[in-house]
């Protein structure tokens, strides 16, 4: 019986890690989280002041999203830029489908065509503000989080 208890000692089984897994810097995570719509406001508020009024419109919408998924993606990524675009975009297609799917099963319900107007501005606002993302993310972070460990 010694065998059995011998093998399983740990309280919970811990699965093996696969892949190499990178440290968060979490001030430069922050600061390029709340930093780059206000980056892409100021360089495209002369754009009829829309990236302006994304702020206020989908900036609950992009902390609500983007924090969990920055979060996965570069804990198992380096953090290169074009990714982080990739992420932006594929999350504001996943969440417009999700919001147009929830509009169409509920009867009388204007959540399709409102998801609709948001991803159609988010497709081009999302990539924009994933790319200032990485690009303050990546010059504020500490060389201890560019290595994995």
């Amino acid at each position: 019986m010694t065998e059995i208890t011998a093998k399983y000692d740990e309280i919970f089984w811990s699965a093996p890690r696969t892949s190499p897994r990178y440290l968060i810097d979490p001030v430069a995570f922050f600061i390029a989280l709340f930093g780059a719509p206000l980056l892409v406001a100021l360089l495209g508020f002369w754009a009829l002041f829309i990236p302006v009024f994304a702020l206020v419109f989908a900036g609950p919408i992009y902390l609500l999203l983007a924090t969990p998924a920055l979060l996965i993606h570069l804990r198992f990524r380096d953090g290169d830029t074009g990714g982080i675009i990739t992420l932006a975009f594929a999350v504001v297609i996943g969440s417009s489908a999700a919001g147009c799917g929830y509009g169409l099963l509920v009867p009388d319900s204007d959540a399709a065509i409102i998801a609709l107007f948001y991803g159609g501005f988010g497709l081009v606002l999302g990539p924009l503000w994933g790319w200032a993302f990485g690009w303050i993310y990546n010059r504020l972070r500490s060389d201890f989080s560019r290595v994995p460990h």
